[in-house]
């Protein structure tokens, strides 16, 4: 009964202070640590390259808004040899432009390439993004 009296009188004794975690119980928690951080970081990226497709779009309608006032200056559509660049700096040729229309920045996709503009008729164009992998005629292709 002594013994016991003892016991709960100093519940952490000589004995149990000496007690720890084992390697491999710490090779366990970092194993653990580690899983979790890789998951959390998959996720992250996986949002932010999503966000990036986001952004690409955004900036395509915006440029399509600057391309219609464009049109409505100049009473016509950049050629496709001018260019988006007809948006920053006046074409030759180029009646009424009251430009700029947008910034050089906004020429560039979130990849940092240039975004690809062609005049497919005297109504319309197409605007595009080559998207994450920088590589135009596939899927991951970003187009308006």
């Amino acid at each position: 009964m002594g013994k016991i009296l003892r016991r709960l009188s100093r519940p952490f004794s000589s004995d149990a202070a000496q007690e720890g975690m084992t390697i491999i119980e710490i090779l366990i928690v970092i194993a653990l640590m580690s899983t979790i951080m890789a998951i959390l970081v998959n996720t992250i990226l996986e949002k932010y390259e999503r966000a990036k497709i986001d952004l690409t779009s955004v900036k395509l309608s915006r440029l399509s808004e600057s391309l219609v006032q464009y049109k409505l200056d100049s009473s016509r559509f950049p050629t496709t040899d001018e260019g988006l660049k007809a948006l920053i700096e006046a074409p030759a040729g180029a009646r009424n432009w009251r430009g700029p229309y947008t910034q050089s920045d906004k020429l560039l996709d979130p990849w940092d390439r240039p975004i690809h503009y062609e005049l497919i008729t005297v109504k319309a164009y197409k605007i595009a993004s080559a998207g994450p992998d920088g590589e135009f005629g596939n899927e991951d292709d970003i187009t308006l």
